[in-house]
């Protein structure tokens, strides 16, 4: 199995993200607008997580 770049693994989480956005806006119910919005708001976080790591050098410390 081929290897994944941080960059390409923060493109699919992003893009994952946006799609998670899009299908809460078209929840059908509450629940189920709120799981995705949820879903989306942390596989965002996941998103920026790998995004600070790709721009951080060898020198710098990740917040936690």
């Amino acid at each position: 199995m081929a290897e994944v770049s941080d960059i390409a693994v923060y493109q699919k989480l992003s893009e994952i993200a946006d799609e998670l956005d899009q299908l809460a806006s078209q929840g059908a119910t509450v629940v189920g607008e709120g799981a995705l919005d949820t879903a989306a708001k942390t596989v965002r976080g996941m998103a920026s997580a790998v995004y600070r790591h790709i721009m951080s050098t060898d020198d710098e410390t990740l917040d936690s």
